[in-house]
């Protein structure tokens, strides 16, 4: 009957819709929000908190995975209990262990645009992140994948001016310069495996800094050089605002944590009494109990216990400050501090010491430093501060998917996978260009006797590409969900042959003498690009000059030195034909003559294979390229032909 009477009243439950479900998932405790957007800001219904039963998360990070889904779980039932809402989607937010960050700077051309439009913009700043994503992924020394789990903008230029926004301007060219954030994929995975054990798909991620700066420091107060730093039991997440925008973000493993072993040890008591007292101290008793390792019931006035602990809170108050400083190269105007760690008596007196600051320049963050939320008369504490920010930052972020795509087995992770191709992905991935595209073997040209000859190039294999089980190109798009399968293109070889090789294309005469460009050489010699050879008789009065069988099919021409023929095309070698007629074609790239071989399905050559032959590194483009065919302005999609001359050179930097 009870389990009955459980599932009718699931089923009562109302769909989740718009509304908004945020975890913070601590160290120490698990904290929810469920809320709804209101205009642009968060209106709280309700929320929950539920501290780990056990140790299941170090420094931020999850360590025990099925043991945190058994706290999320809790927060998750007691959260629907009180709302009658079934939640299935919820935004969640990541500390800084091991946080990476990247500036990044682009440049758009924007001169055959009406206006800028919302999309455009998210366009341009998704495709600054996937860059950032893609330098650190090739920087990283032990192949450690990172996913983005934050960016914020420092500027928009329009045609060199700074703009607040670019929205519905128009002009030539659009710079966005930003910082992004990002997190190994252990931390990230952790957690995505936390809410698939729940039944929850993720909406939203972000970093915990941002979310509590999102709704601590708003941009109308950015101008200020304000520090945030969110202080929870495993790190210490600092980001920092200047000139009215977040210019950097940093991460100290210094945290409450420490003052808890302070208390073991100053009091012999274990964990769980030790983080007992850390709260008793901050409830504004002048005295409270605890019952020690031996089973003994003591007293300690909160002044003593205060003391106690004062070296250690002094060493929390030292690293926030050496971070805070580093970050901002100085230190600011003023701090925010907020998390359950930024309770600890006295720390925010030492912060404002150590900084020089007054010490109503350091703030502990509630309920009432909020922007953007109304917390229907609810009065919280610093540690609610994240969980609201992450609600808020699902508002603000609607329109950035961060989705997940399965390229051959293994999760990729990135933001607004909309418009995004199997290209992009692949490069994402850490794939080079000759993996994705390949490349025949570079033919050889050389000459006999005037005669231009060609040695052809081996074939390429082209790579094998399947989205979802069905073939697709590289310019499939992807989006949420679909599985990748990408077997690499194999790139064939290139082509060489020897002087005794080109040589015994003929019949065997006597008295003839061979040359390479003017000198003589061994059979042995492989022949190079361009190279001239003359074959000559000594019978001076007779001419040698091999030419090909005639367009009839007839007898081969026979030549005036000692009845020497030419078989024309034994091995794939070609004289003084058309390159058209077997599918090739011959063009100059940045002044080189290359020679292309047809492609696999005979389908018109493209401008993007001549990166091939350059260094051009589409894994991590940080310079802006002028591409031209024919003197004229070119794209990757432009067909080429027989004939042509290209251009691909480096103009400038473009990323700093």
């Amino acid at each position: 009957m009870q389990k009955n009477a459980k599932k009718q009243a699931v089923n009562k439950l109302e769909e989740q819709g718009d509304r908004i479900f945020a975890l913070d998932i601590g160290t120490r405790t698990v904290v929810g929000v469920v809320g709804e957007q209101a205009e642009d800001e968060f209106v709280l219904v309700e929320y929950a908190v539920e501290p780990h039963s056990k140790r299941a998360m170090s420094d931020g990070q999850i360590e025990d995975v099925k043991q945190v889904a058994k706290i999320v779980a809790k927060v998750k039932t007691r959260l629907e209990e009180l709302t009658g809402i079934k939640l299935t989607k919820v935004s969640i937010a990541a500390a800084g262990r091991a946080l990476k960050t990247g500036l990044t700077k682009m440049e758009f051309d924007i001169s055959e645009r009406e206006s800028i439009t919302a999309d455009m913009v998210k366009s341009m700043e998704i495709e600054a992140v996937q860059k950032a994503q893609s330098e650190l992924n090739l920087e990283s020394s032990d192949k450690v994948s990172f996913y983005c789990v934050g960016y914020s903008v420092i500027n928009y230029l329009l045609d060199d001016y700074k703009m607040l926004s670019l929205e519905t301007h128009k002009g030539k060219n659009a710079t966005i310069e930003l910082i992004a954030t990002f997190l190994p994929s252990v931390v990230v995975d952790g957690l995505y495996s936390v809410m698939s054990l729940n039944g929850l798909s993720v909406a939203g991620m972000t970093l915990e800094p941002i979310a509590a700066m999102n709704v601590v420091v708003p941009p109308e107060i950015r101008a200020i050089n304000i520090a945030l730093v969110d202080i929870g039991a495993g790190t210490s997440d600092i980001a920092v605002s200047r000139d009215g925008s977040v210019v950097a973000y940093s991460m100290a493993t210094t945290a409450g944590d420490e003052i808890t072993e302070e208390i073991i040890k100053a009091f012999f008591v274990d964990f769980a009494v030790a983080e007992e007292m850390k709260l008793n101290s901050t409830s504004g008793k002048k005295e409270f109990e605890y019952r020690d390792i031996f089973g003994l019931t003591q007293k300690v006035s909160t002044t003593e216990f205060n003391r106690k602990i004062d070296g250690a809170t002094e060493n929390l108050a030292g690293a926030v400050c050496e971070h805070i400083q580093s970050a901002n190269k100085a230190s600011p105007a003023a701090v925010f501090l907020v998390g359950g760690g930024s309770l600890i008596s006295g720390l925010s007196k030492k912060v404002a010491a150590k900084l020089g600051l007054d010490e109503n320049r350091v703030a502990i963050g509630n309920h009432r430093t909020l922007r953007g939320v109304d917390t229907r008369g609810k009065e919280l504490g610093a540690e609610f501060i994240t969980p609201i920010g992450i609600a808020l930052t699902a508002i603000l972020n609607r329109g950035y998917d961060f989705s997940t795509i399965t390229l051959n087995d293994e999760k990729i992770r990135i933001f607004d996978t909309k418009k995004i191709s199997v290209f992009e992905l692949l490069t994402l991935a850490g794939y080079k260009t000759t993996d994705i595209m390949g490349r025949s073997g570079r033919g050889l040209n050389y000459t006999v006797n005037g005669k231009r000859k060609l040695v052809k190039g081996g074939n390429l294999t082209p790579a094998e590409i399947t989205v979802s089980g069905q073939p697709a190109s590289i310019n499939t798009n992807v989006t949420q969900g679909d599985e990748v399968k990408f077997t690499p293109a194999v790139s064939g070889e290139n082509a060489s042959i020897t002087l005794k090789e080109v040589v015994s294309q003929f019949d065997t005469i006597d008295d003839v003498s061979v040359y390479v460009n003017g000198e003589e050489k061994p059979g042995t010699y492989e022949l190079n690009p361009f190279d001239k050879i003359e074959i000559i008789s000594a019978d001076a009065d007779d001419s040698f000059y091999p030419v090909p069988q005639d367009s009839a099919g007839a007898a081969p021409v026979k030549l005036s030195a000692g009845e020497i023929a030419f078989e024309p095309d034994p091995n794939g070698i070609y004289t003084d034909t058309k390159p058209e007629e077997y599918g090739e074609i011959t063009l100059s790239l940045n002044g080189t003559v290359l020679t292309l071989d047809p492609t696999p399905d005979r389908a018109p050559h493209k401008f993007l294979e001549l990166l091939n032959f350059t260094e051009f590194d589409m894994v991590n483009p940080v310079a802006s390229y002028t591409l031209l065919l024919n003197g004229r302005d070119a794209s990757f999609n432009d067909p080429i032909k027989d004939g042509d001359t290209a251009v691909i050179e480096i103009v400038e930097k473009k990323a700093v």
